[in-house]
């Protein structure tokens, strides 16, 4: 299961409706310091094999096996609010966190 904070719904939400989008999707994609990374991408439609884990946030099949047990969250604390993973790849052993770059970091973050 992926979990999404209410800041990162409600972030997700207003972008969305901002841009007259239907949703946004989150991607897992090769490179980054860990090997991985991710990020959210709009997305004008829910694909047939899309799994919809939020209000506007729908997921395809292999980016939620390389996120299930992850947390997206929404960090305003500092100079840049960004979308924050925490738990990224928790499934497979990862306990990483990513912001910023979208890269997963080293074990013992994002707790």
């Amino acid at each position: 299961m992926i979990t999404v904070t209410e800041a990162a719904q409600e972030k997700i939400a207003s972008m969305c409706i901002e841009n007259d989008m239907e949703a946004v999707r989150p991607f897992v994609m090769g490179g980054g310091c860990a090997g991985m990374q991710h990020s959210l991408t709009f997305s004008d439609k829910k694909e047939k094999r899309d799994t919809e884990i939020a209000p506007y946030l729908y997921i395809d099949p292999i980016a939620y096996q390389f996120m299930d047990g992850a947390t997206i969250d929404y960090d305003t604390s500092g100079m840049s609010p960004t979308f924050v993973f925490h738990d990224v790849f928790k499934e497979q052993g990862g306990t990483g966190m990513c912001g910023g770059c979208g890269a997963a970091t080293g074990p013992g973050y994002g707790h």
